[in-house]
C-alpha cells in the first residue's frame, strides 16, 4: 500500500511541474574566412565533431533533464585557436530556460538573447597556444 502511495505522489508531482520543452543550442559561424570545428557533449551524450562553414550554423536539439540539471559544453577549434564553453546549463542565469544562440567571431564566442541582442556578460575569448 505504501508503494502505491509513493508512486501516486510521484506522478502528482511530475504532473504539477511545467512540461519539459525541447531546447536548441545554435552556434553560428561568423568568422571572416574560416571553418570552425564544433564538438559538443553532455555527461551522457557525445554529439561528436562537426565542421561548420562560414555563414552556416550547427544546431543541437535535446530535452532538458526534468530536474533542471542539463549541461552541454562545446569545444571550438579554428586552426591554432581553441575555446571551451558551457553551451547550455539549465541552472545558469544567462540561459534562463530557453533556446540558446551563439555567434562564433574572430574575438571568441558571444551569446545572443532571444530578441537578438548580444549578452555582454557572456563572452569567451579564444585561447592561443
Amino acid at each position: 500500500m505504501l508503494r502505491v502511495a509513493v508512486v501516486v505522489a510521484a506522478l502528482m508531482i511530475l504532473q504539477a511541474r511545467p512540461s519539459i520543452q525541447h531546447r536548441t543550442v545554435s552556434i553560428e559561424n561568423e568568422l571572416r574566412e574560416r571553418k570552425v570545428i564544433v564538438h559538443c557533449r553532455s555527461k551522457d551524450d557525445d554529439i561528436g565533431a562537426n565542421i561548420v562553414d562560414v555563414g552556416s550554423r550547427f544546431e543541437l536539439g535535446f530535452a532538458p533533464n526534468i530536474f533542471g540539471r542539463s549541461l552541454y559544453w562545446c569545444k571550438l577549434a579554428v586552426r591554432d585557436r581553441r575555446l571551451t564553453f558551457d553551451a547550455y546549463d539549465g541552472k545558469a542565469d544567462h540561459v534562463g530556460g530557453h533556446d540558446v544562440s551563439c555567434l562564433v567571431r574572430d574575438d571568441g564566442i558571444h551569446l545572443v538573447d532571444p530578441d537578438g541582442t548580444l549578452v555582454e556578460s557572456f563572452h569567451r575569448e579564444w585561447n592561443h597556444p
